[in-house]
């Protein structure tokens, strides 16, 4: 009889550690298996900029053509003035199908006037829309996605009525309707708030730093000095690059965040920490910081919500990072007390090829 209780809650144990092991390799997946391919943060980006003047509007679009399958002929996340002018007219096309702009109904006029094509990949048109009355109100419609891939979003900002206002587009949210008294706070809180929690999502590199952390931590305690310690960072940073107080290149930061997740992998590894952790965290939460901001900097946001738009995506960060380590940091703790001691090393090893991979790309090819 005892021996087969024994074997029971033996049985018991062992089917508990393989649920936790399928939540751990369920979650890990998602840093993972998509991040062999991710650049930095995979959120695929464009923006719109209009300027209402009577019947008029001027939009600015600025595009990122590696968006765009086929124009990076030679894949090297450089596009030539060669290798666009044979993609230009489908280009145009495709931005003049999947972008539509309306003030109680079409425009009777709309002209390309300026195409800029700089910065190794972007491309700026400059575009007027002629309407039939005074604009008092404008109804913008993005598709974008439908083209550029399912994580693409639009930042539309509007001059109209003496304010700026701003709206972000994507394969849910595909319309956005602007009048003089439309773009509450509480709208600019709400959608960038969702904005920092799709980037921390989809943001593999940041994801993995999480798990070098997670893999190593022994207590709850430890974990949320850690953490915090890292919110903290990268949240000075965020703000001063954001600010356009202190900027970095983006490849010196993308290659330096590849670096600390490196760092911490090989740590890991060695288990010989000459500095707490929680301090090698702060440090490089700043480097993170810069990452983070990439985002908004090339948003080129207006400075009138720029403060509430930094705190809203700053707080979906956290907010995204807080699931991330609550979902993620009981399974992995219960692995570790139950003997799964190979865990650590195994995710440790992953997570450093895969920086290492980043770091190359990142420094050599970006």
């Amino acid at each position: 009889m005892n021996f087969l209780l024994s074997n029971e809650i033996h049985t018991s144990r062992l089917s508990e550690y393989t649920k936790n092991l399928r939540k751990i390799t369920s979650l890990v997946a998602l840093v993972c298996l998509h991040a062999a391919g991710a650049w930095a943060h995979d959120l695929y980006r464009s923006e719109s900029r209009l300027e209402i003047r009577g019947r008029e509007i001027a939009a600015t679009f600025t595009l990122n053509l590696l968006d765009f399958s086929g124009v990076d002929q030679n894949k090297d996340k450089r596009v030539t003035r060669e290798e666009f002018d044979p993609q230009a007219e489908r280009v145009y096309a495709e931005l003049d199908q999947h972008y539509l702009l309306e003030s109680n109904g079409p425009p009777v006029k709309r002209v390309r006037e300026k195409v800029e094509l700089f910065d190794e990949h972007v491309l700026t048109v400059v575009e007027r829309f002629t309407f039939p009355q005074d604009v008092l109100a404008a109804q913008v419609t993005s598709t974008l996605p439908d083209v550029l891939g399912g994580t693409h979003i639009h930042l539309v900002s509007v001059y109209l009525g003496g304010r700026v206002q701003e709206n972000i587009l994507d394969a849910r949210n595909r319309t956005a309707f602007f009048t003089q008294t439309s773009g509450s706070n509480f709208d600019t809180f709400r959608r960038f708030t969702w904005l920092g929690m799709q980037h921390i999502a989809t943001g593999y590199d940041h994801l993995s730093f999480l798990v070098g952390l997670l893999v190593a931590t022994a207590s709850l305690k430890s974990l949320v000095k850690t953490i915090t310690s890292f919110t903290v960072a990268h949240s000075v940073t965020l703000g001063l690059a954001t600010f356009s107080i202190v900027v970095l290149p983006s490849r010196f930061t993308e290659s330096a965040i590849a670096a600390s997740i490196i760092y911490v992998a090989v740590e890991n590894l060695i288990r010989n920490r000459t500095i707490e952790r929680y301090r090698v965290t702060f440090l490089f939460g700043l480097v993170h910081g810069f990452g983070f901001s990439n985002v908004l900097r090339e948003m080129q946001l207006p400075r009138a919500n720029l403060a509430l738009s930094l705190f809203s995506f700053n707080l979906g960060v956290e907010i995204g990072q807080v699931v991330f380590v609550v979902l993620l940091f009981p399974a992995m703790e219960d692995l570790m007390k139950s003997g799964w001691t190979r865990l650590r090393p195994a995710l440790s090893a992953i997570i450093a090829v895969l920086a290492a991979y980043w770091f190359v790309q990142r420094a050599f090819f970006g």
